[in-house]
């Protein structure tokens, strides 16, 4: 894969780069998708792949409140969750990396301090970076336990950049949903929407 001029440039220029997990580093999304509609089935949750897509990068807890409300449905949340997860974690096993994301990260491992800020427990994240021998590309794991408020506020990315001492206007950040870029800008960073990469 060869990057744009434009793009090329911006990350030349950045002092540090962030990336977010599920979609964006990992295709995890489609096999996310298989659990939730598990559990929107069971639950009798209205759900679809776009409200899916559109939910991406927000915490599962907060992703059933939204889902309930909207259905007007008063369901168990911590269970609903835990099945979620545990769906998740059986189907993880046939997660693998994006590549062109990769390739970002392959280039500019140990030229610039690289973090991961993502919408997964820390649990979720540690297990998947160990199964595809991702972690040891990264100075600095961010995750939805470490963050009060989740994207689309910038919380996660900013956490990052602190984390590798970084200015956020110093920063180039990757995404794959919509909120994801929404953080990004609203942390004052520069976005790059990996979308427009594996096209």
């Amino acid at each position: 894969m060869s990057l744009s001029p434009e793009l090329q440039h911006r990350l030349a220029q950045a002092d540090a780069l962030i990336f977010d997990m599920d979609g964006t580093l990992v295709d995890t999304m489609p096999l996310h998708y298989i659990a939730w509609q598990q559990v929107a089935e069971y639950y009798r949750l209205p759900f679809s792949r776009p409200r899916f897509y559109q939910l991406g990068g927000v915490p599962t807890l907060e992703t059933l409140q939204i889902l309930s409300a909207e259905a007007g449905l008063e369901i168990d949340l911590q269970a609903a969750k835990e099945m979620k997860e545990g769906l998740s974690r059986a189907l993880m096993p046939k997660a693998t990396p994006i590549a062109e994301t990769l390739a970002i990260v392959q280039q500019f491992f140990g030229t610039k301090p690289l973090a991961i800020a993502t919408g997964s427990s820390r649990a979720g994240a540690q297990m998947l970076l160990g199964q595809l021998e991702l972690a040891h590309y990264f100075d600095a794991l961010v995750t939805a336990d470490d963050v009060a408020r989740h994207k689309p506020a910038p919380d996660v990315f900013l956490a990052a950049a602190q984390r590798l001492n970084v200015a956020p206007e110093r920063c180039v950040a990757f995404e794959d949903t919509d909120i994801g870029i929404e953080a990004i800008l609203s942390a004052g960073m520069s976005a790059v929407d990996v979308r427009d990469l594996i096209k």
